[in-house]
């Protein structure tokens, strides 16, 4: 694994070989410094190569091609059920988010990386570029996706953002057209219209203002977004806004884990907020993104085309504001 440091008037990261990952971030604002990306615990510390290398380096951002990786979940709502009947996807998240990529340029104000795909996939390489903006406290993140033939595949973007120890102390606020509970955790009532009242088995729950204090972890995903994200530390009096071609990605996943996940290497030690653009269905089966299913049959695309003629360019911000 290899290290790429970026560093400008407004901040500093570092870049990982190790699946493209941003490992680290921290902004100048109004001269004080500001995290806001997740850091798991155990980074740089695990060789274990049977743990995926997202995993093992599991910081703030990182590209997914493609998004899926699912398996069968009988007891979901009845119409995902009957597409939720194949093994898990496998590496999760794709190539992109477990293999060592190659740096192709790189200096104190940029890194790119290349990830070439095996044959059998219709991805022939990746470039993923990852930028200080000179003149802000903000980078600017592109994936390029170069196709070897045809073909439509779900895609995701990942950025991991840390979670306050208080409950609700970090507030989201984003506008979308509906939203779905992940039907792995709701047999019942899944679609809502606000992120405060959240559908819910128990009731609906308040994601506008996380962490959330009884439920460790809830995913869920956002359709037809139709803006910026906004999340504010209300603390730190500082946040971040979200930005990305939503032309592209129409959808926003919210991944929110509380020291809720066991086994290695979670351990119950891990906490953050996912908030990762997607074309897709969840993070389920590339094979469901790319049928028929209950979010494309109502407009909202869950995959998008690539084909060999030209190259597909996705673009992502993140930047930080004090308030």
């Amino acid at each position: 694994m290899s290290e790429h440091a970026l560093k400008w008037r407004h901040g500093e990261a570092l870049v990982l070989s190790t699946a493209a990952v941003l490992a680290d971030c921290r902004f100048d604002i109004d001269g004080r410094w500001f995290r806001p990306f997740a850091r798991a615990p155990w980074m740089g510390t695990i060789t274990d190569k049977t743990i995926i290398g997202h995993l093992r380096e599991l910081g703030g951002d990182f590209v997914c091609v493609p998004m899926g990786s699912g398996g069968a979940a009988p007891s979901a709502p009845a119409e995902w059920a009957a597409l939720m009947n194949r093994p898990a996807d496998w590496p999760v998240h794709g190539p992109a988010a477990d293999a060592e990529w190659t740096v192709v340029a790189a200096d104190t104000a940029a890194v790119t990386l290349s990830l070439d795909y095996p044959e059998t996939s219709p991805v022939l390489r990746l470039e993923r570029t990852v930028a200080v903006r000179p003149h802000a406290p903000a980078l600017d993140s592109t994936l390029t996706i170069f196709a070897r033939r045809a073909a439509n595949i779900s895609v995701g973007l990942h950025p991991i953002f840390r979670l306050p120890e208080e409950p609700g102390r970090l507030r989201l606020e984003a506008a979308f057209a509906f939203g779905l509970v992940h039907p792995r955790q709701t047999a019942g009532a899944q679609e809502f219209s606000s992120l405060s009242a959240v559908a819910q088995r128990s009731g609906a729950l308040d994601l506008a203002h996380v962490p959330l204090r009884a439920q460790k972890n809830l995913n869920l995903q956002l359709c037809g977004v139709l803006g910026p994200v906004k999340a504010s530390w209300l603390d730190e009096r500082a946040g971040i806004i979200l930005d990305w071609d939503r032309t592209l990605l129409p959808s926003l996943q919210i991944w929110h884990t509380d020291r809720g996940i066991q086994g290695a290497p979670w351990h119950g030690q891990y906490r953050g907020l996912g908030l990762e653009p997607i074309a897709a269905a969840f993070d389920l089966n590339d094979a469901i993104s790319i049928a028929p299913n209950p979010i494309n049959r109502r407009g909202v695309a869950t995959a998008i085309a690539i084909d060999p003629v030209a190259p597909t360019v996705i673009r992502h911000s993140v930047t930080a504001f004090s308030t």
